[in-house]
């Protein structure tokens, strides 16, 4: 699926300390930041402007939509993500403001734009409201069959030991790196599979709200238009994390469906419990080994490098955080975000060293009998 490259864009946070409960603005501040007039916080503090400046410094922040408008947004997008995905309350007049001032709203959560008030006021007032998070046809039943192991390109998956850990920014960094910085140019195209994936590209399908029979195939039909572009390596964008208890189908179902040959498993050395759950995290090793498990019996791919979600730590903390991680997997093992460019080249050669050479279809030649 193709969308419109939306710009003039005003970005909705709320308590911007929780970066993983604003993913959806973390991930536009940090790769559309040109497409941003504002970012609008309607609970400004010393604290959350610390963390705004961090990801993208040159982005002014405002207070409500009345500031943003006279600053000539055009749409504003919800940056928030939630348990379930509603729309928080303490949002809602901002939307509506917005709306009445004729600006269009663009949400990838799952329940905003499906809110009657939302779609009354919206046509009221005739503007646009984007569901990031639109299911497909539900008349179009699409089964995986295992065909992505027959790409041309070599297909790399960020996969993750919990849902929020990064696997978003890890992918679309590594994506970047891979078409800009690398001095030996891998023409590298992306899979989106997450409406956050889907703002800052343009393209894609938010695989959690695809029904479940058919996740895995509408992943793999992805994967195959992608190959089609003439890329040596494909970057599928995963989701969740497959021992989660509530997200975890939707893991298995990209893992099934994207058949990848390498793995980078994002990983956060903080968190205790897999998120909104009082289960507590599996080792990261173990991670490793079900991952690998999990997609053996339909394809080898292995797990090849960890990438590390260490903001809250500081240089000292992340680098032994990096190395336990390192030493604990026997995997490289790196922080992209706070490395740069030199983690993410680590985790490119990581990706392309397992690759090896796509076997050609033998040629059919026809042979006249004597």
């Amino acid at each position: 699926m193709t969308d419109p490259v939306y710009r003039r864009l005003g970005v909705l946070v709320e308590d911007v300390r929780d970066i993983y409960r604003n993913k959806t603005a973390m991930a536009v501040l940090r790769f559309r930041p040109e497409d941003v007039v504002c970012v609008i916080d309607p609970t400004p503090s010393a604290e959350e402007d610390a963390v705004l400046r961090r990801v993208a410094p040159e982005v002014p922040v405002v207070s409500d939509v009345s500031e943003a408008i006279a600053l000539g947004i055009e749409w504003l997008v919800v940056g928030v993500v939630t348990p379930g995905g509603y729309m928080p309350d303490s949002l809602r007049p901002q939307v509506y403001a917005a709306i009445k001032a004729r600006v269009g709203v663009i949400s990838g959560l799952h329940q905003s734009l499906q809110d009657p008030n939302l779609i009354a006021l919206s046509a009221r007032y005739a503007i646009e409201l984007v569901n990031l998070r639109k299911s497909p046809d539900a008349g179009e039943r699409v089964l995986a069959t295992g065909k992505a192991r027959q790409t041309r390109a070599y297909r790399t998956m960020v996969v993750g030991t919990d849902a929020n850990i990064g696997k978003t920014t890890t992918a679309l960094g590594l994506e970047r790196y891979l078409n800009r910085e690398r001095p030996r140019r891998v023409k590298t195209g992306f899979v989106s599979t997450s409406q956050d994936g889907r703002l800052v590209t343009g393209r894609g399908l938010a695989i959690d709200r695809v029904i479940a029979d058919f996740a895995a195939g509408w992943t793999e039909r992805l994967v195959l238009e992608a190959d089609r572009g003439g890329v040596d390596l494909l970057v599928v964008e995963g989701q969740n994390g497959v021992l989660s208890p509530y997200s975890g189908g939707t893991a298995l179902s990209l893992l099934h469906g994207a058949c990848p040959d390498t793995m980078i498993l994002c990983h956060h050395p903080g968190r205790t419990h897999l998120r909104h759950t009082d289960v507590p995290m599996p080792p990261l090793v173990d991670q490793v080994r079900i991952y690998e498990a999990l997609l053996a019996p339909l394809h080898p791919g292995k797990v090849v490098a960890i990438s590390l979600n260490t903001v809250e730590l500081d240089e000292r903390a992340a680098a032994k955080a990096i190395q336990a991680a390192a030493k604990a997997t026997g995997l490289p093992c790196v922080d992209p975000i706070r490395q740069g460019s030199d983690g993410f080249k680590v985790l490119a050669d990581a990706a392309l060293a397992g690759r090896a050479p796509r076997k050609a279809k033998a040629k059919v030649t026809a042979r006249r009998g004597r």
